[in-house]
């Protein structure tokens, strides 16, 4: 099945004047554009692309991979602000869009802010947003006492610095615990 918002493995099925088309094993096809196409590929063979609509609203691949993924977490920077929303560059040409309805406060051209993209079911694209408590878990954490977890801070409280726990849980860093 052919996903937009993952970085997957497809097959190399035809060349056209527009680049190639990939496949899955259920004869979906996608187009990865010429600018991307390896100079060296034989046909039937796989390759790593991320698959996203792009600006006129059709479903591409390419073999440029993303800081984040569809239903990840990332601090990324705003490239640019304008009347729709902010616009973070998160490693493809086309910025990722985080709306104004989908961010806690003003963004900033040039500053950094954890993010949670998402697939918006309106448009069908992916887009971030800042407001990311909504989307972590709360109910009991599948970790053991003294596991070595990943981290990521998104936002300072009274309490301590709110943490994202193995991509998934909301947590806490108390502030006397933290340096």
């Amino acid at each position: 099945m052919i996903t937009i918002g993952i970085t997957q493995f497809l097959n190399i099925d035809r060349l056209t004047d527009f680049g190639l088309f990939l496949g899955d094993n259920e004869g979906n096809e996608v187009l990865l554009p010429n600018k991307y196409v390896p100079l060296v590929y034989e046909f039937n063979d796989q390759i790593e692309v991320f698959i996203y609509k792009d600006s006129e609203d059709r479903i591409v691949a390419t073999n440029l991979i993303p800081k984040v993924e569809v239903y990840q977490y990332a601090y990324l920077q705003v490239n640019a602000v304008n009347s729709v929303g902010a616009f973070m560059d998160w490693g493809l040409e086309k910025d990722l869009l985080v709306p104004f309805r989908e961010q806690n406060g003003q963004m900033m051209v040039g500053q950094w802010y954890v993010i949670f993209v998402y697939r918006d079911f309106a448009s069908d694209r992916l887009v971030g947003t800042t407001k990311i408590k909504k989307s972590l878990h709360v109910e009991s954490v599948e970790l053991q006492l003294n596991q070595k977890v990943e981290v990521m801070a998104f936002e300072e409280t009274d309490r301590g610095m709110q943490v994202i726990v193995e991509g998934k849980y909301r947590g806490i860093l108390y502030a006397n615990e933290t340096y």
